[in-house]
């Protein structure tokens, strides 16, 4: 129910409550000051009357005019209590009165009164007698009906007056019920705006009163909320930019268990909607209290994950760290250690024990300049070895700007790259070259001509004719490809070409140190572009170099 219809209600029950009381009230006051009244008439009319009789004889003849004068029975009642005179039953005329209570009253000297019915009328009157001389009764009687009658008439008016009042008293009821909710309504709608989150409420009243108070307070209290709510927002909103942009995965679940909250990290890692059971019990053990750290696998990934319980028993946050690439490098950097070692030691045993031997004077010359040679061959495979470690991280310290690089004509490189190869070996087979002369790359000269060298040297120490050096331009990009028509490359050996320190079966057979092929790569990715191998049709082996391609050539 809404407030204005209890308010009219209350105000309607109130307004009935005190009507109907005020009605009883006067109803009975008046009834009295009329009774009152009758009862003073009467008797001041009685004491008329007997003014009347101390004047004049034959009270039978007297008591009708006198009765018509005071608007009432008039009886005469002499000492022995007889009827001497009656204005309405002369026919009452000699009749003993008896014992009545007001007769008895007046002879005592009081006013006597009474209420009762005098025969032969079925009605009650209302009786006043008052002495008079010669211990003669005077007695007034007016009927009942008549005070019955004036008091309707005085009931009629006053609920007249009451109901015109209690009209009046609702229409300004309603005035005044109405001009104390609009305000509330007012604020009802505002606080039913702030609860929907829309804060712009206002302008407050200007009353001084309550409603005025209670509006104004209201007014700041909507711009208080609006700015703590959005100083946590902000603060919400801060915290998930921070959370979305960790590398590191973050799952937070609630004190039963269910995800409540995750990062793009997270997600890339598990279903949060079906955590693996690797999660599942640390998360549990976390929710109980305890902190967990651990390394699980998770989809094939190395995961650090770290558990850690919420305050007040909220539940508990995990973050997930992928470290499997770490542990990948780790593995690599182990294997790049022992590779090193390997190969490092056997030069360095050759070159100590020959030195030691060399310590022997008697040795022959001829022996002694073999021995020498021996150290002189491991020492440039030592120097080799350490010239191409250098060079390999040099590549990775030293990444080139492609969008930057310079036009380099592709043609002159590779002629030169074929140039520098047969000058290194008289009498190899000869290389096929087909490149284009308007062709161009954009890159590193020193790089480019260290990765198309490399390539071609590998074809002549490992290949077989016929080698053959080609390029062709695919959109944005050059393909520069290496061939030759040796017995090529097993698969599993094909994967692996591009490791360090690796040499597949017919490399190990030569004095290559298994970093050259890294270099190139680790060239060509500097330049942005790729380097990969593929089995040539018919037999052999391809390597492919593509890199960004340049507009212009230059010379």
């Amino acid at each position: 129910m809404a407030l204005r219809t209890r308010l009219l209600l209350a105000f309607v029950t109130i307004v009935l409550v005190v009507t109907a009381a005020t009605l009883v009230l006067l109803d009975r006051t008046l009834g009295r000051g009329l009774v009152d009244d009758t009862d003073d008439r009467l008797r001041h009319q009685a004491l008329g009357v007997i003014k009347w009789l101390d004047r004049a004889d034959h009270p039978e003849r007297l008591a009708p005019r006198l009765g018509g004068v005071v608007n009432a029975r008039v009886t005469i009642i002499d000492g022995a209590g007889v009827v001497v005179a009656d204005s309405e039953r002369p026919s009452d005329l000699g009749h003993a009165v008896g014992d009545a209570p007001e007769i008895r009253g007046a002879r005592a000297g009081a006013v006597g009164r009474a209420i009762r019915t005098l025969p032969p009328d079925d009605e009650p009157s209302y009786l006043v007698a008052v002495r008079a001389g010669d211990h003669r009764v005077i007695r007034l009687a007016v009927p009942m009906t008549r005070l019955a009658a004036t008091r309707r008439e005085l009931r009629s008016r006053l609920v007249l007056a009451a109901l015109v009042g209690l009209v009046v008293a609702l229409g300004l009821g309603l005035l005044a019920i109405r001009a104390i909710v609009r305000p509330l309504r007012v604020m009802t709608r505002d606080a039913e705006r702030v609860a929907r989150g829309d804060y712009a409420i206002g302008p407050p009243a200007e009353g001084a009163d309550e409603l005025g108070v209670l509006s104004r307070a209201l007014v700041g209290l909507a711009g208080e909320v609006q700015a703590q709510v959005g100083a946590l927002t902000r603060e919400r909103d801060r915290s998930l930019a921070v959370i979305g942009a960790m590398v590191e995965g973050v799952i937070v679940v609630d004190a039963a268990g269910a995800v409540t909250l995750t990062n793009p990290a997270a997600d890339a890692l598990v279903d949060p909607a079906a955590l693996p059971p690797v999660l599942v019990a640390p998360l549990a053990r976390a929710r109980a209290g305890a902190a967990v750290e651990d390394e699980v696998a998770i989809g094939g990934r190395t995961v650090r994950i770290n558990v850690r319980p919420l305050p007040a028993g909220r539940g508990a946050v995990c973050v997930l760290h992928d470290v499997s690439r770490l542990r990948a490098l780790e593995a690599a950097r182990r294997e790049f250690l022992a590779n090193a070692a390997h190969e490092l030691r056997t030069p360095v045993t050759a070159i100590a024990g020959f030195a030691e031997t060399l310590a022997d004077e008697t040795l022959p010359a001829d022996t002694r300049r073999e021995f020498v040679a021996t150290i002189g061959r491991n020492a440039d495979r030592i120097a080799r070895l350490v010239t191409g470690l250098l060079e390999l991280e040099r590549q990775g310290d030293r990444p080139l700007a492609v969008e930057r690089g310079a036009a380099i004509a592709l043609a002159p490189v590779v002629d030169g790259c074929v140039a520098t190869a047969a000058a290194a070996r008289p009498g190899a087979a000869p290389v096929a070259v087909d490149v284009p002369a308007a062709l161009a790359v954009r890159g590193d000269r020193d790089r480019l001509e260290h990765v198309i060298q490399n390539l071609i040297d590998n074809a002549h120490k490992h290949g077989a004719p016929p080698l053959a050096v080609t390029a062709t331009a695919t959109g944005d990009r050059v393909r520069l490809a290496v061939t030759d028509g040796g017995p090529g490359l097993d698969p599993g050996v094909r994967e692996r070409v591009f490791d360090r320190f690796y040499r597949g079966p017919a490399a190990r057979r030569g004095e290559g140190s298994g970093l050259g092929l890294a270099i190139a790569r680790a060239a060509a990715t500097a330049m942005g572009g790729t380097l990969t191998v593929e089995a040539a049709p018919g037999g052999g082996t391809t390597f492919v170099l593509e890199l960004p391609r340049a507009s212009d050539a230059a010379a």
